[in-house]
């Protein structure tokens, strides 16, 4: 699974410094605030319309490659303009990050608690804005597969020919229970059980998204991503 999440990433070349605990490191300087944000291309995904973007999450992942090293205990500080503002990072080195347009005016710095050392991959997630509900359309679940293709083929200019077209949505609970998608269809019910990792994959089908039936969560999800299958 780790190589087809290249293979549906941005990957941005970043060396992110690791060594000592991070808990009790330092803060050092890491790099500016603006190269963070266009190695990414979050500028990109911001300026398409919000309509048009409405059901996306594009989510900064950092996964340090020494396993040994806890994503929660990443310290990210953003210093502008005579203050700093901390940057949130889920337990699982996940950031959603709009970019400031003031922070990259004052040429803003990104601070770390990371010291010199072992390396770190920097990664864009395409992700999907999890449900409200348990029970919703077949067409509402699968809308941001669509609206990432849509956003691909407008922002990533002849880049997105090296990108896959999604299909599918990658679907993961919180923790491992045999979580259930159930879809309701003309056809009867057909049930969808999450693995043993608590991942469910569904492809979309062109049929359901005319007949647009209702979809039932057990549990709603901790993450939806798109994905080719």
């Amino acid at each position: 699974m780790a190589d087809k999440k290249l293979a549906r990433t941005f990957i941005a070349a970043a060396i992110l410094a690791l060594g000592a605990p991070v808990t009790h490191a330092e803060e050092r300087e890491w790099l500016p605030y603006k190269k963070f944000v266009d190695m990414l291309s979050l500028d990109k995904f911001y300026a398409v319309d919000a309509k048009q973007r409405d059901h996306l999450r594009a989510l900064t992942r950092l996964q340090p490659e020494n396993t040994a090293i806890k994503p929660e205990d990443i310290v990210l500080t953003v210093v502008h303009a005579g203050n700093r503002d901390r940057l949130s990072i889920s337990h699982d080195g996940y950031l959603e990050l709009a970019p400031n347009p003031a922070w990259i005016r004052e040429d803003a710095v990104i601070y770390t608690n990371m010291p010199k050392g072992e390396k770190a991959k920097i990664s864009m997630t395409f992700a999907s804005r999890t449900p409200d509900t348990l029970q919703l359309s077949y067409g509402e679940l699968a809308t941001s597969v669509g609206q990432w293709n849509a956003v691909i083929k407008e922002q990533a200019g002849v880049m997105r020919f090296m990108l896959p077209h999604f299909n599918a949505l990658d679907i993961h609970f919180a923790k491992p229970a045999g979580q259930t998608l159930q879809v309701l269809s003309k056809d009867g019910a057909k049930t969808y059980t999450a693995d043993a990792k608590g991942e469910l994959k569904l492809k979309i089908s062109d049929d359901l998204m005319r007949s647009n039936p209702q979809v039932i969560f057990s549990e709603k999800p901790a993450l939806m991503e798109v994905d080719e299958i």
